[in-house]
């Protein structure tokens, strides 16, 4: 008699699956190793993250100038300063309820 902790489940993976993951995984760890933690400057990869929303969304926010950021003067690659990212999202969503 086998109980359920003795059972093991196999799953067949796809091997290209299998490599995708591998490479986005990778890409996520080389980021994070190249990103310097006291840096106020994100790049819209870590600026999605820090404000908590896809990357499409942030990429229509500037596309709109909604949303401050820097975009270098002969390339496209946009740069956002935290500072300037937490004074837009105090703006957009003003405190409400019980204020101290």
């Amino acid at each position: 008699m086998n109980s359920d902790a003795d059972q093991q489940l196999t799953l067949a993976v796809p091997e290209q699956l299998l490599r995708t993951l591998a490479e986005r995984i990778a890409e996520h760890l080389d980021h994070a190793r190249s990103a310097e933690p006291d840096s106020p400057w994100l790049d819209a990869t870590a600026a999605a993250a820090y404000l908590g929303f896809s990357r499409d969304r942030l990429y229509k926010l500037t596309a709109a100038g909604a949303i401050p950021f820097r975009k270098k003067r002969d390339g496209q690659g946009l740069l956002f300063h935290r500072d300037e990212l937490d004074r837009w999202l105090e703006a957009q969503y003003p405190r409400q309820g019980w204020q101290s």
